[in-house]
């Protein structure tokens, strides 16, 4: 195709979003403002790891404050009231979220079931909860180690999943949903609300300024069976990137109330519970911002930055943080368009960067040991997708996401030859200094070997049933990680992710902002130069880096 023919064909794939995708054009949304603390946060990083480092950990302490409110809060008295009396009669929390969200469900669900099984042990009453707190993965479990985009535009999607865990009137809906506008999510609750469960959203954007502007939010917001937790904690330290600041206070505050909740149906007094919560969100913070942890972060960015560019890859081993890690790996290759996880048996796919793996157990047993549960999978069939209203361009875009699909990325013990050859480093992360033998025997396989270990001596976290901080620290600092490493390899102009895949409308909406801010050009043409660099890219085989060629490609004829 000529380019005279490619500019049209583009013109008309912008024209058709501008006119018909208005409900995605979401940069009114305060998570994809750009955040005035990380304005350099790329330049600061490929000047100065420990900079960029001590930068992002600033933004995460802005976030004390906000979780002190919180938790002081009578709407936040009123979520734990609620869920402590739908588990008391026998109700279910169904905690509902997509991609970053999705993900921190997971590891809500994962820490809830380990505290029941560890007490149940000296209490048969307690066992009795353990199905009391479910996370439903927009995409299931599958979308934990492999994000499912096209997921989050169908509200039928939703519904689909709500149906199929049989969420009823005597259960508690809780959707996590950074901007408040997901759709997939906002499907989710509109069934369960349908069904007579009670609502709550958990979000970080004021619901006021998205429920005049989308149809899909005010059904769920303005229902009288809906309450709402906002804490505005403002935009990412990377623009847009929810997988940041605003999926770690929701899970802060998610795994506080019920902790409370838990103790409560210990019996225990709480009287200072709240306070010694807040105090041990402060002292998390504090630890991550002495300058043996950030040393430490630093380290780790500049080994994996030499292992990349000598086009090698990480391959991290731990136990109770595998899905810690994969919380905010996953999410890579959206964000920075690196090679996705790749299940096993597939020679033709580049194997991803960064990927994970228990070192003591099998692939069936590692994801087990995980969730703390056997996987909860989806099964459905083409037919289940067009009735659903799915276009056959996003049916043929969704892998098999089923258990069989899942169990094929091997996150257990077995060799991974493809990892081990060549330019790869075996890195163990954990929290404790105690580090398996197991890790060592598989390490032998790679050309190096390194090790993470969080807590120091003047590392201050408290103790909670959940885990709450120990959890909590290691995704800040693997979040810190990932980022610090893609900045320090150009992926991050100043702090926008010029690299994000446009998998989905939400992402081309972003991409479209981002291409505006940093070319000075307007927001139609923006939308025009991204189509067009993408039919361009097309039509000679590519798909990569549709952001950064279209800003490129642009300065480069303005300058």
């Amino acid at each position: 195709m000529n380019t005279e023919k490619l500019r049209s064909e583009a013109k008309k794939c912008a024209n058709d979003f501008l006119e018909n995708e208005k409900e995605y054009m979401l940069g009114f949304v305060e998570a994809e403002q750009q955040n005035p603390l990380t304005k350099t946060l790329g330049e600061t990083f490929r000047k100065d790891t420990a900079g960029g480092v001590k930068m992002l950990v600033g933004a995460d302490k802005k976030l004390c404050s906000l979780y002190a409110n919180t938790l002081n809060s009578d709407v936040f008295d009123k979520f734990t009231k609620e869920i402590l009396n739908t588990i008391k009669s026998g109700g279910r929390i169904i905690l509902s979220g997509c991609g970053s969200s999705g993900r921190l469900n997971s590891r809500v669900e994962a820490s809830w079931r380990e505290a029941i099984q560890n007490l149940s042990k000296g209490n048969n009453l307690i066992a009795d909860f353990e199905n009391s707190v479910l996370s439903l993965m927009a995409g299931g479990d599958y979308a934990i180690i492999r994000a499912l985009e096209s997921f989050e535009d169908y509200i039928s999607m939703g519904k689909k999943q709500v149906d199929d865990f049989g969420v009823n009137e005597n259960d508690l809906f809780v959707g996590v949903t950074a901007t408040g506008e997901t759709t997939c999510i906002l499907g989710s609750a509109k069934e369960a609300l349908d069904r007579g469960a009670k609502v709550w959203m958990v979000v970080c954007t004021n619901p006021e300024s998205v429920t005049p502007k989308l149809k899909r939010a005010a059904d769920v917001f303005n229902n009288k069976n809906t309450d709402c937790i906002y804490m505005p904690c403002g935009a990412m330290a990377v623009t847009g990137s929810t997988r940041m600041q605003s999926s770690s206070i929701e899970q802060a505050v998610i795994l506080s109330a019920l902790e409370i909740v838990l103790c409560r149906l210990l019996s225990k007094d709480i009287s200072n519970k709240k306070e010694n919560l807040i105090w041990g969100f402060e002292a998390m913070i504090a630890s991550l911002e002495n300058e043996t942890t950030v040393k430490k972060m630093s380290d780790f960015i500049e080994k994996e930055q030499a292992v990349y560019e000598k086009d090698g890859t990480v391959t991290y081993f731990a136990d109770d943080y595998v899905l810690d890690i994969l919380t905010d790996t996953t999410e890579r290759c959206p964000t920075f368009s690196t090679p996705a996880f790749k299940p096993s048996g597939r020679p033709d796919l580049p194997s991803s960067w960064a990927f994970v793996k228990n070192p003591s157990l099998s692939t069936k047993e590692a994801w087990k040991n995980a969730l703390r549960r056997v996987p909860r999978c989806i099964e459905w069939t083409t037919k289940d997708y067009q009735n659903l209203g799915l276009s056959q361009k996003d049916i043929d875009k969704i892998p098999p996401i089923d258990a069989e699909a899942l169990y094929g990325f091997t996150i257990g013990s077995e060799p991974m030859e493809d990892r081990e050859n060549g330019e790869s480093l075996a890195m163990w992360i954990g929290f404790e200094k105690y580090i398996p033998e197991s890790f060592y025997e598989c390490a032998k396989r790679y050309k190096s070997q390194s090790t993470f270990c969080l807590k120091s001596d003047n590392c201050n976290v408290i103790k909670t049933h959940l885990c709450i901080f120990e959890h909590l620290s290691m995704k800040l600092a693997i979040n810190t990680v990932s980022t610090g490493t893609m900045a320090r390899m150009g992926r991050i102009y100043g702090n926008f992710m010029v690299y994000l895949g446009i998998s989905n409308k939400k992402l081309v909406d972003r991409s479209i902002r981002i291409i505006s801010e940093l070319t000075g050009i307007s927001y139609e043409e923006a939308a025009n130069e991204l189509f067009y660099t993408k039919l361009l890219q097309e039509s000679k085989g590519k798909n990569e880096a549709v952001v950064k060629e279209t800003i490129d490609r642009i300065k480069d004829v303005t300058e």
